[in-house]
């Protein structure tokens, strides 16, 4: 009986232990993506690597790619979130997302919230509360084209430049038979970027309260930013983008037709093909003010109503970590210390991206600081590309948009 008894027993632990590691394996994470290509496959393996340290477990890479924010706001509005996600716009979905301050607080040893740097912290924050944790950034920079500096015989960018160094070089390239400009200005730029030029000369776009806007996006030094921009166009040290056709900054300076382009990291891959040399300088900065560059950073948030919130945690803890972190090789490393073991902080190319990052913390992009920003933007790009076309005005174009968009802040 004792024997039946034994067999029994472990026949029933058996059943039961087989029922939890089916219940286990019918656990799916969901995780959204807006990416394709390499970087979809990267993080397809980091989703592999995850599931290899919780048996059992399934995470569904979705990726939505283009259509990325309607599939989600479609996911939010039908009940059916993904668990974890992509994120960048924290201002529309912050109030359908989890605040992470306790989790982070809680598990910091882990998460070690020191070796993320504080601005791409700060992009992540709405009302004081944190809604995601950077997965990749980049910063502004100059790439520049050695060889034709070298024909030219122009000195190279260094360290500390201003825009009075970088119109005085594009001058020296100009040839209008070639149609060769030294640098290029655009006359619809993304607002969201273009701040970093006021920040870097005194001034934003709006309060930090996110109150007020007259007196900062109309002020004389946001007005002086404007006209500089204008003025390089008028004086042809600059080619105007935008203006007439749809020809990329990017494909002139593949192309040999302007020595020195403002971009991002997501130009490199486009410029490494061209097969030329080329250098990586910081943006200039405005006489003594030290330059501060806008943040482009995504991160990955979890649904305020996800299926598995537990395990969702557990995957954005795995995927901020340094081991996923130096996986993402399409990306700049969110980590301090991942990117000084790679040695991007000392190299030539990579090293003005985190330069500029270390100066750009104490400023919040507009977006974050009023619901009714996008209203307000508008205006802004109005203005800003009737300064370009008009080659000049800026206050008189920047003191129109305050004065249509102080309804908006009320």
């Amino acid at each position: 009986m004792k024997k039946s008894t034994n067999i029994f027993v472990g026949s029933l632990i058996a059943l039961t232990l087989a029922g939890a590691s089916a219940a286990r394996a019918d656990q799916v994470l969901r995780f959204a993506t807006w990416d394709s290509g390499e970087s979809l496959a990267i993080e397809q393996k980091i989703a592999g690597k995850f599931e290899e340290t919780h048996p059992g477990i399934k995470v569904q890479v979705e990726p939505y790619a283009d259509g990325f924010d309607q599939k989600l706001v479609a996911a939010f509005g039908a009940g059916n979130p993904p668990d974890v996600m992509y994120m960048w716009n924290f201002p529309q979905y912050y109030t359908s997302l989890m605040p992470l301050d306790d989790l982070i607080a809680r598990d910091a040893a882990q998460i070690k919230p020191d070796d993320f740097p504080k601005g791409l912290m700060n992009t992540t924050r709405v009302a004081g509360k944190t809604y995601g944790m950077p997965a990749g950034f980049t910063t502004q920079v100059v790439f520049y084209n050695k060889d034709m500096f070298k024909a030219a015989n122009v000195e190279e960018p260094k360290d500390g430049w201003t825009w009075d160094d970088l119109r005085a070089k594009a001058a020296k390239f100009r040839d209008k038979d070639k149609k060769i400009y030294g640098f290029a200005v655009d006359a619809k730029p993304d607002p969201y970027d273009f701040e970093q030029f006021l920040w870097s000369n005194g001034t934003k776009y709006i309060s930090d309260d996110g109150k007020t806007i007259d007196g900062y996006m109309n002020s004389d030094a946001a007005a002086q930013v404007l006209d500089m921009f204008a003025d390089m166009a008028k004086k042809e040290e600059a080619v105007t983008l935008n203006v007439g056709d749809d020809t990329t900054g990017l494909t002139l300076f593949k192309g040999g037709k302007i020595a020195m382009f403002q971009s991002a990291m997501w130009s490199k891959a486009g410029i490494d093909s061209a097969g030329f040399n080329y250098g990586v300088a910081p943006l200039p900065k405005f006489g003594d003010k030290p330059a501060h560059s806008a943040l482009g950073v995504s991160a990955i948030s979890i649904a305020k109503d996800a299926a598995h919130p537990d395990l969702a945690w557990e995957f954005v803890k795995f995927f901020s970590s340094p081991e996923a972190v130096a996986m993402r090789t399409n990306d700049l490393p969110v980590r301090s210390s991942v990117a000084e073991a790679k040695g991007m902080t000392k190299d030539v190319v990579y090293k003005p991206f985190f330069d500029i990052l270390a100066t750009s913390d104490k400023e919040t992009h507009a977006f974050l600081k009023n619901a009714n920003w996008g209203k307000v933007q508008d205006n802004l790009a109005r203005a800003i590309e009737g300064t370009m076309i008009d080659q000049g005005n800026a206050k008189q174009h920047l003191d129109d948009a305050v004065k249509r968009s102080q309804r908006f802040l009320k």
